[in-house]
């Protein structure tokens, strides 16, 4: 498989709701859902030829609010945590070592409820975006603003009566230190080796995205980032697990001299994160929050026992622009949610390989659309 890096760089406002489009202030997304990309993506080729196996192995990420220059650009876990009413990035840390060594403690006494110097728990960061920039946190958002628009009546050509709307929209531009930029979206997509050239010239030929193009929203204009470069990861996923677990042993360390129970760990600990939304079905039909040991062992082979989850759900849906109905609505497992399994023993070269693996794969369902996006051991837990 191969990967592809592109930046989208807005040159009108963008929409892309989660219900039908024209719902009053119903706010867009905060990014280019992969599942846009994958219609735009469609509509191109789809007027030269259509390979049915080509849309199949597709996967089309999410794309994400980026500034110049960044690398890459993903949400934040569920672990992240902040004192109550901070806004500073400099005060934003990781709760998963902490947490899951403390919850290990038998008997469990006490709920981790971390508080500030004045006594007030810290909250969830919530869903936002970061980037590395330095070696220190970078958010990245966007801006939303109320269009207000008014329907024509085709027959007449002048305002339709009762026919004012307002919707929210990503504003095409953002203020980056005192100075407005083209507001831009960094993504990626996995492919076969052989579709490189023809998906390549057709990203450069999308022109709008999202819901309201007849309204003059939706422009867009889309820069191939980098070389298409082999998506091997299996030595950097190899590195990643073992710092992860070389920090649980160490806070699983410091618990037992404070006089915790002792936690020997023989073999690695690892998260899979979750970079967007995922549809978990058990047995092929049941809607699932959890990834269990069972499914994780039936993608990867891989024998592991889930430690920690730390999920929430959502309803997610859509709107088939070209059909003009709604998309199936499912239950997902929202964006920066991540599991935590243990081995029992170290993983081999080929576990990892099979790790690599499954993070171009994604789990779940609808996964071309972007859904289901996954990391071993996001970078925000390695700080």
């Amino acid at each position: 498989m191969l990967q592809l890096g592109f930046d989208i760089e807005a040159l009108a406002p963008l929409t892309f709701p989660e219900r039908k489009p024209g719902a009053q202030f119903n706010a867009s997304l905060p990014y280019v859902p992969g599942a846009a990309i994958f219609g735009a993506l469609g509509q191109v080729i789809g007027a030269q030829t259509f390979d049915d196996a080509l849309f199949r192995a597709i996967r089309c990420h999410n794309a994400y609010p980026a500034q110049q220059g960044d690398a890459w650009v993903r949400p934040l876990p569920a672990t992240a945590i902040q004192p109550k009413g901070a806004d500073g990035t400099e005060e934003v840390t990781d709760s998963l070592y902490a947490r899951v060594c403390w919850e290990r403690q038998q008997p469990s006494a006490l709920i981790y409820a971390p508080t500030d110097a004045d006594g007030r728990p810290w909250e969830a960061v919530g869903q936002r975006f970061y980037t590395l920039s330095d070696g220190g946190l970078q958010y990245r958002s966007v801006q939303q603003r109320i269009l207000t628009r008014v329907a024509i009546n085709r027959q007449r050509g002048t305002a339709e009566n009762q026919r004012l709307y307002s919707l929210l929209a990503i504003s095409e531009t953002t203020e980056v230190k005192t100075r407005r930029v083209p507001t831009r979206f960094r993504g990626s997509m996995a492919l076969p080796p052989s579709a490189e050239e023809q998906v390549r010239s057709a990203l450069t030929h999308i022109t709008h995205l999202g819901g309201r193009q007849t309204s003059g929203l939706g422009a867009v204009r889309v820069h191939m980032t980098e070389i298409a470069v082999s998506v091997d990861e299996t030595q950097q996923v190899q590195q990643r697990v073992a710092a992860m677990t070389q920090r649980f042993r160490e806070q699983a360390r410091l618990y037992e001299e404070l006089g915790g129970m002792p936690w020997s760990i023989e073999g690695n600990i690892f998260t899979i994160n979750l970079l967007a939304d995922a549809i978990l079905l058990e047995q092929g039909w049941l809607p699932t929050q959890e990834l269990s040991a069972e499914q994780f062992k039936d993608l990867t082979g891989i024998e592991a026992t889930l430690l920690r989850a730390f999920t929430t759900t959502k309803i997610v849906g859509g709107w088939h622009t070209l059909w003009q109905r709604p998309k199936p609505t499912s239950v997902a497992v929202a964006m920066g949610g991540l599991y935590v399994f243990q081995t029992d023993r170290p993983l081999t070269e080929e576990d990892y390989r099979r790790l690599a693996q499954l993070q171009i794969d994604g789990i779940g369902e609808r996964r071309t659309e972007g859904y289901g996006q996954i990391r071993i051991c996001d970078e925000f837990h390695l700080r």
